[in-house]
């Protein structure tokens, strides 16, 4: 679970993979509303994924972000936070998990379909630079 300690890491990563700046307001208003969605992984003291989320609603959840430390890639770490939000999700009741993608990132979407998420609709123009959007959705009940 991520932990106001560990908001400078977690800006770090985050703002290293997506090369986008987000407020740390941001960051701690996430960890103070929904503690139990942000996952945090820690390999040998050092911040090596993470994965923000919110609640949309009393039965939708929301991705906002997962990032895993180049070099970290690869060994499972994604799958790891992913499964345990889905898990928390489970058991707070929440019925649905929707996400946003990059059309571009097709390892991501490949990597969410093997959970078991669905595209439901391009967002066209949805990030700054202009890119299309996929918003996925997984259904848990």
């Amino acid at each position: 679970m991520f932990e106001p300690r560990d908001l400078e890491q977690v800006v770090a990563l985050v703002t290293s993979t997506f090369d986008q700046l987000f407020s740390q307001d941001m960051y701690l208003a996430l960890q103070a509303a929904w503690p139990e969605g942000q996952v945090i992984d820690v390999e040998e003291g050092r911040l090596a994924g993470v994965l923000l989320s919110m609640r949309r609603s009393a039965t939708v959840g929301r991705v906002l972000v997962m990032a895993v430390r180049e070099g970290y890639r690869g060994m499972g770490l994604g799958s790891l936070m992913l499964r345990a939000l889905l898990q928390q999700c489970v058991r707070e009741g929440i019925a649905r998990v929707v996400l946003e993608v990059r059309v571009s990132n097709l390892r991501a979407q490949g990597f969410y379909r093997r959970f078991g998420f669905r595209n439901l609709e391009v967002l066209v123009s949805y990030y700054p630079d202009g890119e299309d959007g996929v918003l996925m959705a997984l259904d848990l009940a």
